[in-house]
């Protein structure tokens, strides 16, 4: 398979890559087509545009979205080939305003993945919290109703990606053999914290 020619149901990964003070680090999806692509230039530039637009609606106005890699979901690695990877850059920072000091990047955002059947998947946002938006009950750490709000409104306000994708979660080596729509998004109240280093962020496949 290459992103020259995308059928209905196929499915792609894409990543967004930001940085803040010297340090780098992406955040993944998989998405599906709904519907044989027919232009996938555009189609696919949309669907960046889509996760960017989201993405910056919850990130502070300090953490950088450099760009988006969408590639085919099985590795392209052998042998490589250039047409199963698209780069689009962007350089454009987030779009929230920053109200108070803000946490360290080790202090996530807490979004599920809601789906029909089995566990809901989760997805971790750096770069989003201030101290403003946490408060701690005892030994855990959790964001303020407002916040919750906050970022809820901005998913919910969300144009989503476009008439020919949807979310999914994916799972399969080395092609997906576990599919399921992604139905919402859900704010936790919960913060989670992952190191720098932590696979989770990973900037490659």
């Amino acid at each position: 398979m290459t992103l020259r020619n995308i059928n209905q149901n196929t499915v792609v990964t894409a990543r967004v890559y930001k940085y803040h003070t010297g340090f780098a680090w992406a955040n993944n999806y998989e998405i599906q087509a709904i519907n044989d692509i027919p232009d996938p230039e555009f189609a696919l530039q949309a669907l960046a545009d889509g996760l960017v637009s989201l993405e910056r609606a919850i990130h502070l106005n300090i953490t950088m979205i450099d760009r988006v890699t969408i590639s085919t979901y099985a590795p392209d690695s052998q042998p490589y080939n250039p047409d199963a990877l698209a780069t689009f850059p962007y350089n454009q920072l987030g779009q929230r305003s920053i109200s108070g000091d803000i946490l360290p990047l080790e202090i996530c955002l807490f979004v599920r993945r809601s789906v029909d059947f089995g566990r809901d998947g989760r997805l971790l946002y750096r770069g989003c919290l201030t101290e403003t938006d946490v408060a701690t009950t005892g030994m855990r750490m959790g964001l303020m109703t407002a916040a919750i709000n906050f970022f809820q409104n901005a998913i919910t306000s969300w144009q989503g990606l476009g008439q020919n994708w949807r979310l999914v979660m994916a799972s399969g080596n080395p092609n997906p053999t576990n599919v399921r729509q992604v139905i919402g998004l859900r704010v936790s109240d919960r913060v989670v914290f992952k190191k720098f280093d932590n696979r989770y962020f990973r900037r490659r496949p």
